[in-house]
């Protein structure tokens, strides 16, 4: 009648579309929601759907440090420094920067579209060795040997986010008066 193995793919492909729409829905929560307690919230929900699609792609060492250095570290720092700060509700207007963001979002959205339906992709040719196989220095080096653009390109952009948020930040400091 049904053979297992079509079984199991029907339902690994049915678990990675419902995590990558959650993972999508989450997203445009970041992007739409105007309370910055929610769309942090919204970006930890995010961070976890990705750590779960690393999980159905065999990638559990990315998986563990999605969950431990993102969804854990640095958005826990992100609520203490809303709350810290004040989460006040964001007025939105419409605007024709806000027009041009959500014409880019479905511009991104098309490319992903495309690249989905292009088909699978060929595998890297190479050989690996197997005694080095996921341990941090094969990891290493094959992020500073063959995706070194890639690295320094994120390097870029955390540094452009973190210049960002300190102009963000920046507030008129007024001195406290003596009684």
């Amino acid at each position: 009648m049904f053979d297992l193995a079509t079984v199991f793919e029907f339902t690994r492909d049915t678990v990675i579309l419902t995590v990558g729409i959650t993972a999508v829905l989450a997203s445009l929560g970041v992007i739409l929601c105007s309370s910055p307690i929610y769309c942090a919230l919204y970006l930890i929900s995010h961070m976890i759907c990705l750590a779960l699609l690393f999980l159905l792609c065999n990638a559990e060492f990315l998986a563990v440090v999605q969950i431990i250095v993102y969804a854990g570290a640095v958005m826990i720092l992100f609520l203490f420094i809303i709350a810290l700060l004040g989460g006040e509700k964001e007025i939105q207007e419409n605007s024709l920067e806000r027009s041009i963001a959500f014409g880019l979002i479905f511009i991104l959205l098309g490319e992903l579209y495309l690249s989905a339906t292009v088909g699978p992709t060929k595998q890297i040719e190479g050989k690996i060795n197997p005694e080095m196989f996921g341990t941090a220095k094969a990891i290493g080096l094959e992020l500073y040997s063959k995706h070194i653009v890639a690295f320094e390109l994120a390097s870029a952009v955390l540094l452009v986010a973190a210049v960002g948020v300190i102009c963000l930040a920046k507030f008129s400091f007024a001195p406290l008066k003596r009684r």
